[in-house]
Order: C-alpha cells, then sequence, then structure tokens
C-alpha cells in the first residue's frame, strides 16, 4: 500500500517514528558544535538552518501570503508553542547534553510525559494501570537522576535539566491538538522555526554571547547543515504526527529515541551507561511500550 493510500493515523504514526529516529541522532549535534559556539549560538544557527531548508524543501506546499495573513491571536499561539518546545525544551535538552551522558538525557527524555499530558490536557482515557506505569516511569528517573544513594541524595543538574526539558518539549507538542487555523503542518513548522530562532538570538544577544564571528571549518558547516536538516524534518514530523495520533499512542514511539541515542552514543563517543543508569533507563522504556498496550485495551 501506498503512503497515499494508508490511513490518517497510519501517515501519522510513521511521521512519529521518523521523529523518534532523529531525535536518537540530535543529541550528537549539540557536542560537536559546541567545540565552536556557546549554547545559544548553536541552537539558533541550526534552526535558522533548519527553517531555509524546510522553506526550499517544501516550497510548493507553503503559501508565505497565507502565513502574513494569518491572524495576530494564532501567530501568537505558534509564538507560545515554540517558546515552550525550542526555547525552553530544546534549551535545556541541549544543555542536558553538553554536561551530562547523552544515554541519560534520552532515557529521561523517553518518560512518558506526553502522555501524562494526554491524560490531563487532552482528556484521553486514564486507568489506574495507566498511572501506575507512569509511576514507574517517575522512578526510572529518580534512579538515574540520584548520583548517590547514600546519605543526602545527590541529584544531577543535567538530568534535571533533561526532565524538564521533557516537560516543556511534551508540552509543546501535545498543543498541537489545540492549535486551528488555516495553515498546514509544514507552514506551522515553518513559523515555529523562525520564531525560536529569533527567540534564541535575541536570549544569546542578552547574555552576551556575541556573534559567531568565529570557530567556523568545513566540519562545522557540514554538521550545521545536517543538524539544521534533521531539525527540520523533525519540526514537521512532529507536528504532522501528533495532529493525527493520540498523544498516548505518540508517547510510546518517541520513547524509542532513547535506544538510537545509547547506541550512536556509543559509536561516536565511546559512552556506555553504568547499570544503574540502564536499569532507570529500561524501566522508563517499559512503562512507555505497556502504556501503549493498555491504551488499545
Amino acid at each position: 500500500m501506498s503512503f497515499k493510500n494508508k490511513t490518517e493515523h497510519e501517515k501519522g504514526t510513521i511521521a512519529v517514528v521518523l521523529g523518534a529516529v532523529i531525535y536518537g541522532m540530535l543529541p550528537l549535534v549539540p557536542r560537536y558544535l559546541s567545540t565552536s559556539f556557546d549554547i545559544f549560538q548553536q541552537v539558533y544557527l541550526r534552526l535558522f538552518v533548519a527553517f531555509l531548508l524546510l522553506l526550499i524543501i517544501f516550497r510548493k506546499s507553503i503559501s508565505l501570503q497565507k502565513i502574513i495573513k494569518l491572524p495576530v491571536k494564532d501567530k501568537g499561539w505558534i509564538f507560545l508553542r515554540a517558546f515552550l518546545y525550542y526555547f525552553l525544551g530544546v534549551g535545556l535538552y541541549t544543555y542536558a547534553v553538553l554536561i551530562t551522558k547523552i544515554s541519560n538525557v534520552a532515557f529521561i527524555a523517553a518518560i512518558p510525559m506526553t502522555a501524562l499530558f494526554g491524560f490531563f490536557l487532552l482528556r484521553e482515557r486514564i486507568t489506574l494501570s495507566k498511572a501506575l506505569l507512569v509511576a514507574l516511569s517517575a522512578v526510572g528517573v529518580f534512579i538515574i537522576s540520584v548520583k548517590e544513594f547514600g546519605g543526602a541524595l545527590n541529584f544531577g543538574i543535567g538530568e534535571i535539566a533533561a526532565l524538564f526539558s521533557s516537560f516543556f518539549v511534551s508540552l509543546g507538542l501535545v498543543t498541537r491538538k489545540w492549535q486551528k487555523s488555516s495553515l498546514n503542518d509544514q507552514e506551522i513548522a515553518l513559523i515555529m522555526l523562525l520564531s525560536a530562532s529569533i527567540q534564541f538570538f535575541i536570549a544569546s544577544i542578552i547574555f552576551g554571547e556575541g556573534l559567531p564571528m568565529s570557530g567556523w571549518s568545513n566540519g562545522i558547516i557540514f554538521v550545521l547543515f545536517l543538524g539544521g536538516l534533521m531539525n527540520a524534518f523533525l519540526s514537521f514530523f512532529m507536528n504532522y504526527g501528533l495532529a493525527r495520533v493520540k498523544a498516548v499512542f505518540a508517547s510510546n514511539i518517541i520513547s524509542l529515541d532513547a535506544v538510537f541515542a545509547t547506541v550512536f552514543a556509543f559509536i561516536l563517543f565511546r559512552e556506555l551507561p553504568n547499570s544503574k543508569e540502564l536499569f532507570g533507563g529500561v524501566l522508563i522504556i517499559v512503562s512507555a511500550l505497556l502504556l501503549h498496550r493498555f491504551d488499545k485495551a
């Protein structure tokens, strides 16, 4: 069956799966770009590249005239989603990736936060079994985040940043359900990327990072292009997918990005989770996978 003949739910599922794969690769980009740019600089650079690439790739599906004529209320809603998803969510995620293990960040990002918002904000059906599975994932996050269990509990800053990142990214995703406008998924993704680029650029100037005049090389340009390309497709896939599948179902698929991220981190940086971190990560992923099983029941 061709893609055009698939149901909207099947198309949305494919989009979320592709998004999960990109999520798994994306943590590698900030690590490399951090050798040349400050945190706000590298984020607005790759998001702006993503904006340009999305504009080029989907130029036939994007109407700039329609975007310009969009009511202020709708533009404001997209700007808010960009602030939640990118500025707070991606900003904290990038910070976490730079100061702690990629596998830890990926495991924590896999908690079914999107499902949690689906229960409470979108009124998707909740049962005792689902609530217990969400609680199980929270236990997994606790195990990963606590550095020492003896005496006073010591939580890792990177892991805490990853947890808040998951909160804001998921909030930015599920609010796609509330967004009603004449724009298609490509146009919404385009405006979100541009809005986020502007937000990060302003923050970069405020915090005195200056303009990225140095640190450029062929390797940096290539990785910046690659990161922009991944962000372009990720923004589209997530907007497209979340508009067509349940938040709980999407959360289940997105959790698999932790597996991809751990594998890529080992291949490039020789990072491996220790036994405690691996156990916590398994709890998170298992809870996310079982959540979908109970959602179908």
